[in-house]
């Protein structure tokens, strides 16, 4: 299992729960939480089979900004 820690433009829960429908669906997203008042709208992702460019590929799929959040 890995964690990925990403950056979006998550802002409010109405953009989470739309989020949402999309990463609940995915099987090898085992657990994910969104920080939408934060102001990287920090996403994390613990995954197992997925790769990261895959998970920044769903979320903007979504209609999100998304990539990786480096120190």
């Amino acid at each position: 299992m890995e964690l990925f820690i990403l950056k979006t433009n998550v802002r409010s829960l109405t953009m989470k729960e739309e989020l949402a429908l999309q990463l609940d669906g995915i099987p090898q997203i085992i657990t994910w939480s969104v920080d939408y008042q934060d102001c990287d709208g920090v996403l994390r992702a613990s995954v197992a089979g997925i790769c990261i460019d895959e998970l920044i590929g769903v979320v903007k799929k979504s209609g999100f900004e998304c990539e990786e959040l480096n120190d």
